[in-house]
């Protein structure tokens, strides 16, 4: 389950590169877990809500590691997903309605 769009969009980005061979997944769990332990370590609660905040940390330092992206891109890019989380935050709080998509599946065939 994800708890804003953003979150099911890069869950399916690192699916789909991960899929495509531009990292391994070995190379991903590494990457993750080093960026979750800095987190903690600077201070986040580890409460659930920053998870796929790690996520988009940790395919930054992918693509930029492996020159996929350079890091203006790549922050620009955070920029809009951090907007549209806190934007989502935002309709939460008030009230307002907010579409959540409760599952992905990935697709595979990309032919």
């Amino acid at each position: 389950m994800f708890g804003a769009p953003w979150e099911a969009q890069i869950f399916g980005l690192v699916v789909q590169l991960g899929d495509r061979g531009l990292f391994a997944w070995r190379e991903w769990a590494e990457t993750l877990g080093a960026v979750i332990r800095e987190a903690q370590a600077a201070g986040d609660p580890d409460l659930g809500d920053t998870y796929y905040r790690h996520w988009v940390s940790a395919l930054e330092r992918i693509m930029t590691g492996h020159g996929l992206a350079d890091a203006q891109t790549v922050e620009r890019l955070l920029g809009e997903i951090e907007r549209e989380a806190h934007e989502h935050r935002e309709r939460q709080l008030a009230g307002g309605a907010v579409a959540v998509p409760t599952a992905v599946a990935p697709r595979r065939d990309l032919s």
